[in-house]
């Protein structure tokens, strides 16, 4: 288990976007490994919120004008000797293949879950404390308690339309985050401040820390600057508050290409 927590901050709405759907298909996996009731129940929420991201944004084609970038951003990274070559074929690989699938892709991702009657009372509940409960909906209850591959079938048919957007989420991130290595910084008291350098854009900050410090970062970024406050948290009300000494951590930027 790694020693460090990575904060990561998306500085362009469409890395926002892929990093939604990284975290939403990492929730449903993680929840379907689990053996009961309530975590099955979350399992169906977490993929009614897959379903109103993908209505929100037109993931195929954010997806597919990311990846065309990602091709040229792996290039680099194998001309800059930042990847070597099995690396490069092994990204162009994935790249080629995310492409081909997303290109084959027809109609809303979402029509699965908007045409099924029993999820949409589901959805219609949700809005209501304790709405979704066992005794309005007997059928939900009824379900829950199905055989495990029975209700991991239907979850998984259920959530396939959406697999391609994962797939490619991940993929997008995981060259991102291969694309900058962590430098290590100190801050003054509290506050960092980096100036960008003319024309230098970026669309992902990430900062490592030490787990168990009790310390975490504020970033903001401009056009000019990227802004860091560290602070801490304490009390039975979790307050936040700036903290007082110098915090020395890592930074790492993903540049546009």
């Amino acid at each position: 288990m790694s020693n460090y927590i990575i904060y990561e901050q998306p500085v362009a709405e469409n890395v926002r976007n892929f990093l939604k759907c990284e975290y939403l298909n990492e929730k449903l996996n993680s929840l379907l490994l689990q053996d009961n009731i309530w975590s099955i129940k979350s399992s169906i929420i977490t993929l009614l919120e897959i379903s109103d991201l993908s209505q929100r944004i037109n993931l195929k084609i954010e997806s597919l004008k990311e990846l065309e970038k990602s091709n040229l951003l792996i290039k680099k990274l194998h001309e800059n000797e930042i990847i070597d070559i099995s690396i490069y074929d092994k990204y162009k690989n994935e790249i080629d293949q995310c492409l081909s699938k997303l290109e084959d892709l027809e109609g809303n991702p979402s029509k699965t879950i908007l045409d099924n009657d029993f999820l949409m009372q589901i959805k219609s509940k949700l809005h209501i404390p304790a709405g979704d409960n066992f005794f309005d909906m007997p059928a939900y209850l009824n379900f829950l308690s199905s055989k495990k591959n029975f209700i991991i079938e239907n979850i998984n048919a259920w959530s396939y339309p959406f697999s391609h957007f994962f797939e490619s989420s991940k993929l997008i991130l995981d060259i991102k985050r291969r694309s900058s290595r962590f430098e290590e910084f100190t801050s003054n008291n509290s506050f960092f401040e980096k100036k960008l350098e003319n024309n230098q854009k970026i669309d992902l900050v990430r900062i490592r820390l030490e787990k168990n410090v009790n310390i975490y970062p504020d970033i903001s970024v401009n056009r000019q600057n990227i802004n860091a406050v560290f602070k801490t948290s304490y009390g039975h009300s979790r307050l936040s508050k700036p903290v007082s000494e110098d915090v020395r951590f890592e930074l790492s930027l993903s540049i546009l290409v």
